[in-house]
């Protein structure tokens, strides 16, 4: 536990000397509850039937801002004497005339030792971006007439990422669109999704003999070129209540809220820039909310399960 806590401890004192840019992917405030998002190897961490679904508004006031939707779901299964995990994530982001899809069946190998699992975990998929030209003001535009269709490209994508999970912390480290898919999304006009690459960790820290926790958490992320980061602090009281502070250097704060109560764990984040967008935008909204069905695995692979409403 102590090795958990002093490796978060210096990942959060290290990020203060980093910068912060843009990427690919959308932007998550509450990471810590879509970790399959960004590493697959994060999925079937309960023994439990998961259900999730993010949705968030970024930057509010602005027109034709990002909207993000990520709707996931995951168990663990036993086959051949050992313990698996099994999952499925997509993800829907629209940005102005342009729309971004992705959808991949997720696998994870788990290795225990003692109180501890090592998992291993892919993603494997598509991702779509999708242009909208119809939406374009042609008011005053006689010589572009045939401009009226919505084009869409689809290619293979694939994540992979390995995570150390304890009782009382975890760590992980993933890339995603390892394959660095290239679309074609015109005459003579190509582009690629860049390979992107994350470090995830968070410790709960219980305080003395009382009914509070503390989950300091940490995400990295970075490509070839640019890196960024969220440094988070929550306290969680009696496993129900939550509530806790992000900072994302030169973008500003997240604020946060939660509640976990019969097996429905919901969240909702407010993020306050204080960067340049500021000016126009009035925040960014994040809701997220999670059913857990606990399940129970027998030798033999077969699952039961029953409603959380009567435990």
């Amino acid at each position: 536990m102590k090795f958990g806590y002093y490796l978060l401890a210096l990942l959060i004192s290290f990020c203060f000397s980093l910068d912060l840019k843009a990427q690919w992917d959308a932007q998550v405030s509450q990471y810590w509850k879509v970790k399959t998002f960004f590493n697959p190897a994060f999925g079937a961490e309960k023994d439990s039937i998961q259900a999730t679904l993010l949705h968030r508004q970024q930057w509010v006031g602005v027109d034709n801002a990002p909207k993000t939707f990520i709707v996931s779901a995951d168990m663990p299964v036993n086959f051949m004497g050992r313990k698996h995990g099994v999952g499925i994530l997509a993800m829907s982001e629209s940005i102005g005339l342009f729309k971004n899809t992705s959808i991949g069946a997720q696998y994870v190998y788990k290795k225990r030792w003692k109180k501890n699992i090592l998992n291993v975990g892919v993603q494997l998929g598509f991702t779509s971006i999708g242009f909208d030209a119809s939406q374009i003001d042609k008011a005053g535009q006689e010589d572009i007439e045939d401009i009226g269709a919505t084009d869409q490209t689809k290619v293979f994508d694939g994540n992979i990422g390995i995570a150390w999970v304890a009782p009382k912390y975890y760590i992980g480290i993933s890339s995603t669109h390892i394959t660095q898919p290239n679309f074609d999304i015109g005459d003579d006009i190509t582009t690629y999704i860049a390979r992107a690459y994350y470090f995830t960790a968070g410790y709960n820290m219980r305080l003395g003999k009382s009914s509070y926790e503390l989950q300091p958490s940490v995400l990295i992320k970075a490509d070839n070129t640019v890196v960024q980061y969220d440094a988070t602090a929550r306290l969680v009281y009696k496993k129900m209540f939550n509530g806790g502070v992000s900072w994302r250097k030169d973008d500003g704060w997240v604020f946060l809220l939660g509640i976990n109560i019969f097996g429905i764990d919901a969240g909702y984040a407010y993020d306050l820039s204080t960067s340049e967008i500021s000016v126009k935008s009035k925040g960014s909204h994040e809701f997220f909310v999670r059913y857990a069905m606990p399940i129970k695995l027998s030798k033999n692979g077969q699952t039961s399960h029953k409603s959380i409403r009567i435990l």
